[in-house]
C-alpha cells in the first residue's frame, strides 16, 4: 500500500512540474500542435517515469570465508517456537491495541475518487450514445455524421459525430460545422479520453484538472485554425464567435464549439506567429526527465568473493616464501642453462596448475617484469596470468608471470589445407631443431608438412610451430646438415604437443633409433658415484636432484657432444658435465650389423653433496 501511495505521489509531482514550467514557459505560444503534444505526453511519462529504475550496480570484492572459520556465531539466530497462548481481553496492555491504519483510509479514499470520476466519464458516453440514437442522421461522403438534436444548444462534436440543433443545420452556417469536423479530423476525442483516465487517477491533484482544461482550450485554438485556413474570413468568424458565446453544451466530453475560453480564443486568433527560435523554450523537458530519472536511481552492491591470487605470501618448515600458482590454459616455457626443455600449455594437477613454495632465499618471482618481495605481495587473479616462465641452472631460480603473452607465435589458423586434410584430426605442434653432435639450437631451421605445404622457420630457441593433420609427414632441413623426417601417426589429448629434430651433417648421421642402444662399459651408477669430486654434506642441508644429459656416442664408443639436458644448479650440473665428458668408452649402438653414431639421453643423482 505504501508503495502505491508513493508512486501516486511522485506522479503529482511530476505533473505539477511539467504543468507549471510549460504554462510559464510555453501556454501562450501559437505552436498548438507542439503544445497538445507536449501536454500529453508529459501527462503519459509522468505515470511511466516513476516506473523508470535505473539500477546501478557496485561490485564489492570480499575475502572468501574457510569453512574452517564458520562457527556458531556466524550462523543466524533461530528462535524457538512457543505454544500458542490463548490472551483474554482483560490482559491486553495498550501497547497491544491496534493502531488506526491511515494508509487503508487512505486508500479507501482515492478508489472512491476514481470511482467517482470513472463514474462521470462513463455517464457522459452513455448520455452521448442515447442522444445519438435519438437524433436525425445525416451520413457525410468521408464516413463522418451529423447528428440533428434539439438538445444541442450549440454545436459540438464526438468521435466521428457532429451535434447541431435544427436551426444551426437549416441556417447552414459552413464555419459552425468546420469548426466541429476539424475536432474530427485532429482526434480530439481521444485525447479527451485518455486525459479523463488520466485526470480520475490523479483526482486529488489540482494542476491535472487545470492540464485537462488548457488542453480542451488547445482543442479549440485548433479548431479555429482549421476553419480559418479554410478561407474564412477571421473578423466574421470572431462575430460569430460572440453571437454563439450565449449558450453552452452540457456534455463533459464533447468538444464544444463554444464554452468560457472565448477571449483567449480571440487572443489567440489575432495573436501574430511565434518565432521557430521560441521552440527552445521546450528544452525544460531534458532536466525535468533527467532529474526524475536520478531520483529513480538505485545502487545494488553486488558482493564477490575475491579470485584466488595467483601469489601468495606464506611459510613452510619454518621458512617464508611465495606460493605461486598459473592457471589451467596458461602457456609455460621451461629453460635450463638458456636451453629451452619443455614448452607447452597447463594442464590439471601438472605444471603449476597446483601451488608451489618457492622460498625467498632460492627464487626470485616477477610480474611482468617487476620483482615480487614480501613486503609488496600484489592480489592477482589467477585467471589474469596468461604466460609462466621457469628459469633453472642459475642462482637463484626465477619464475617469471606476465598478464599477456610475451611468446612470439606463428600461428596461421587460416590455413587452406588440401581437400583430404579439412576433416582430418589436427593438433599445435611445436618443432625443436638441435644439431645433434653438439646441441646446438638451429635459428633459422624450416620445417615444412609434405602433404599440405604449410612452412614455418624456427626461432632463435630453435621452436617453431604449425597446426599439423594427422597421417602427415614433418619434414626440418637447414643448410649443411641432412633433413629429417618426423610422421605424425598419433595425436594425444594435449592441446600443445612437440618433437625435437636432432640433424647431423651429410656422411655423419647420428641415429635415434638403433637396433641395439649404446651401453657404458660396466655399472654406469657405481662409476658415476665413485667419480664424483664433490664431497658429502655434514647435514641434512646438501645439494640434491638429477641432472639430465645428453650426448654422443661414436662408432668407436668414444662420447662426445655432451650438454645439459635438465639441470639444477651451477654446481651439479657443472659436475654433471664433467662426469660424462671424462667417461670411458661405452659399447657403440649397433644398426643394421654395423656399429653407428647414436644420441644418448642420460643422467645423474646427486645426493646431500656440498656445494664447492
Amino acid at each position: 500500500m505504501t508503495l502505491f501511495l508513493t508512486y501516486e505521489l511522485r506522479v503529482a509531482v511530476l505533473i505539477a512540474t511539467f504543468y507549471i514550467f510549460w504554462r510559464l514557459l510555453t501556454a501562450k505560444e501559437t505552436w498548438h500542435r507542439l503544445n497538445r503534444i507536449v501536454l500529453l505526453s508529459t501527462a503519459v511519462a509522468s505515470f511511466v517515469l516513476p516506473l523508470c529504475v535505473i539500477t546501478i550496480h557496485k561490485t564489492v570484492e570480499v575475502d572468501p570465508i574457510p569453512m574452517e572459520a564458520i562457527d556458531e556465531t556466524m550462523l543466524p539466530e533461530t528462535t524457538a517456537i512457543q505454544p500458542e497462548a490463548t490472551i483474554s481481553p482483560a490482559t491486553v496492555t495498550p501497547e497491544q491495541e491496534q493502531h488506526f491504519d491511515w494508509q487503508l483510509l487512505l486508500a479507501v479514499i482515492y478508489i472512491i475518487g476514481v470511482a467517482v470520476v470513472l463514474s462521470k466519464m462513463l455517464l457522459s458516453i452513455w448520455r452521448l450514445h442515447k442522444m445519438a440514437l435519438e437524433s436525425e442522421i445525416h451520413p457525410l461522403s468521408d464516413g463522418r455524421q451529423i447528428a440533428i438534436n434539439e438538445e444541442a444548444k450549440t454545436p459540438f462534436s464526438w468521435w466521428k459525430t457532429v451535434f447541431l440543433n435544427h436551426k444551426d443545420y437549416e441556417e447552414g452556417t459552413t464555419a459552425l460545422l468546420t469548426h466541429e469536423l476539424g475536432h474530427i479530423r485532429l482526434h480530439h476525442s481521444v485525447d479527451v479520453l485518455l486525459v479523463e483516465l488520466l485526470t480520475a487517477l490523479q483526482w486529488f491533484n489540482p494542476t491535472m484538472w487545470m492540464l485537462r482544461a488548457d488542453l480542451r482550450t488547445i482543442h479549440e485554438y485548433e479548431a479555429d485554425q482549421q476553419v480559418l485556413s479554410h478561407g474564412f474570413n477571421d473578423i466574421q468568424y470572431l462575430h460569430l464567435l460572440i453571437r454563439k458565446a450565449a449558450s453552452q453544451s452540457g456534455y463533459s466530453l464533447a468538444n464544444g464549439f463554444i464554452n468560457s475560453t472565448l477571449k483567449k480564443r480571440i487572443n489567440m486568433i489575432t495573436k501574430p506567429k511565434s518565432s521557430r527560435r521560441q521552440w527552445l523554450r521546450f528544452a525544460y523537458l531534458l532536466p525535468i526527465i533527467a532529474i526524475s530519472l536520478y531520483a529513480s536511481c538505485e545502487t545494488k552492491v553486488d558482493y564477490k568473493t575475491k579470485e584466488e591470487s595467483a601469489i601468495i605470501l606464506t611459510q613452510k618448515d619454518g621458512r617464508e616464501g611465495l606460493s605461486v600458482k598459473v592457471p589451467v590454459g596458461a602457456f609455460y616455457t621451461w629453460l635450463v642453462n638458456g636451453h629451452l626443455a619443455e614448452r607447452g600449455v597447463v594442464k590439471e594437477d601438472k605444471w603449476w596448475n597446483v601451488r608451489s613454495f618457492c622460498p625467498l632465499t632460492e627464487y626470485l618471482v616477477t610480474l611482468d617484469g617487476k620483482e615480487i618481495d614480501k613486503d609488496n605481495v600484489p592480489h592477482v587473479p589467477l585467471c589474469n596470468i596468461k604466460e609462466m616462465k621457469l628459469i633453472q641452472g642459475e642462482r637463484p631460480r626465477r619464475i617469471e608471470l606476465y598478464t599477456h603473452h610475451i611468446t612470439e607465435f606463428n600461428r596461421d589458423s587460416e590455413y587452406d589445407y588440401p581437400v583430404e586434410f579439412k576433416e582430418k584430426v589436427k593438433a599445435w605442434m611445436f618443432f625443436k631443431v638441435e644439431e645433434a653432435a653438439t646441441g646446438k639450437l638451429l635459428n633459422g631451421a624450416e620445417i615444412t608438412v609434405v602433404e599440405t605445404g604449410q612452412k614455418a622457420k624456427t626461432n632463435n630457441e630453435g621452436w617453431c610451430e604449425l597446426k599439423v593433420p594427422m597421417g602427415t609427414t614433418v619434414k626440418a632441413s637447414y643448410p649443411g646438415l641432412e633433413s629429417e623426417s618426423y610422421e605424425i601417426t598419433h595425436i594425444n589429448g594435449n592441446e600443445v604437443q612437440g618433437r625435437t629434430f636432432w640433424m647431423s651433417k651429410p656422411g655423419e648421421h647420428i641415429y635415434m633409433t638403433v637396433d641395439k642402444k649404446a651401453e657404458f662399459s660396466g655399472d654406469q651408477e657405481e662409476w658415476l658415484a665413485k667419480n664424483i669430486q664433490l664431497s658429502k654434506a655434514t647435514d641434512d642441508k646438501g645439494l640434491s636432484g638429477r641432472v639430465g644429459i645428453c650426448l654422443v656416442v661414436n662408432e668407436d664408443g668414444s662420447v662426445s657432444g655432451v650438454r645439459l639436458k635438465q639441470g639444477v644448479n651451477k654446481t651439479l650440473n657443472e659436475e654433471a658435465l664433467r662426469l660424462f665428458r671424462s667417461m670411458p668408452r661405452w659399447k657403440p649402438a649397433i644398426k643394421d650389423g654395423k656399429p653407428v653414431k647414436s644420441l644418448v639421453l642420460t643422467g645423474v643423482s646427486f645426493k646431500n653433496v656440498r656445494e664447492s
